[in-house]
């Protein structure tokens, strides 16, 4: 009992003081990510962005190395030893703590990531996200997108509350504010193997053996025709998160034509099923290239495409 009142006390004095710098300084973007495993450990991203000029003290604060190794990850610590004993899964545990701090011509990342053993419960073929959140705080710099992975093998059972944005296995709420206790809660459950995959289990060591004898026979095929031709050095290929940044503006850049011009940025977010984060990221990007300009309008914001040096 004594552990508890200690640790809501640290946490209390830990977040009166980061809030009021936060608001005194200015808005910036906060994401949260929760990669969920198999296994029911979870990989825990937290990335905050600053828009260059803006929130420097703030920004000065949560790089520190020793802001992160004394407050941080200290913090993370307290929270899942209250959470273990909140749930009772005696072997649950928080390691590899990481700090990473990335700028670019327009905006600065920070970034805290760390690995959280048995964060969900298992059971059978299900897998179980919610309890840990009824211990408050886990969500420690407060309002901001929340996305959860889970693995590909599962399937959405049960979600609560519903998410703002689902896609692929990542289910995304743009903020916490309607979280209660124990949300989100989300149950997952081990999708049923299709005919095909248990025809590949039943003879996995034929098709082994037969995907080695194809390996084998275009190995020598490739070596015998490597003598008889000249070698051709490839060009490095292009790496894919450009090629994904690119394709993602080109996205952006079609819807703008199509509404001749101009939209809001949330319109945006909503067609192209961006993240509220991810798109102002990509348009702080575009409006550095001098594609886009934005220009604010009461809470919103209007992006304008500019074309051949010209703005529409």
């Amino acid at each position: 009992m004594a552990v508890k009142l200690y640790i809501i006390f640290f946490l209390f004095t830990f977040l009166t003081v980061l809030f009021p710098i936060a608001t005194v300084l200015g808005v910036y973007q906060l994401e949260y990510r929760i990669e969920v495993h198999a296994d029911g450990s979870a990989t825990w991203i937290i990335e905050h962005v600053f828009v260059k000029g803006e929130d420097e003290a703030l920004f000065a604060q949560l790089s520190s190395p020793i802001y992160f190794s004394d407050t941080f990850v200290e913090s993370i610590k307290s929270l899942v030893n209250a959470t273990k004993e909140e749930t009772s899964r005696i072997n649950m545990t928080v390691e590899n703590f990481e700090m990473t701090v990335s700028f670019s011509s327009s905006y600065s990342i920070v970034k805290y990531q760390f690995h959280w053993r048995e964060f969900a419960e298992t059971e059978g073929t299900q897998i179980r996200i919610g309890d840990v959140f009824e211990v408050d705080g886990l969500f420690l710099y407060g309002e901001g997108t929340v996305n959860i992975e889970y693995p590909p093998e599962y399937m959405i059972k049960n979600v609560s509350p519903r998410p703002n944005a689902q896609s692929d296995q990542t289910l995304t709420w743009y903020g916490i504010r309607d979280f209660r206790a124990g949300e989100p809660e989300i149950v997952l459950g081990e999708k049923a193997a299709s005919g095909f995959e248990v025809v590949l289990k039943e003879n996995a060591l034929a098709i082994v053996g037969l995907i080695a004898l194809i390996g084998v026979s275009s190995i020598s095929l490739y070596y015998f025709k490597l003598r008889k031709k000249e070698v051709v050095v490839a060009k490095p290929p292009i790496p894919p998160s450009v090629l994904g940044i690119e394709d993602d503006e080109e996205k952006v850049v079609n819807l703008l034509r199509a509404a001749g011009g101009s939209m809001y940025q949330s319109t945006i977010a909503d067609q192209c099923r961006f993240s509220r984060a991810k798109t102002s990221k990509l348009l702080t990007i575009m409006e550095s290239k001098e594609k886009i300009r934005r220009e604010k309008r009461g809470r919103e914001r209007v992006v304008t495409l500019i074309e051949r040096g010209k703005r529409i």
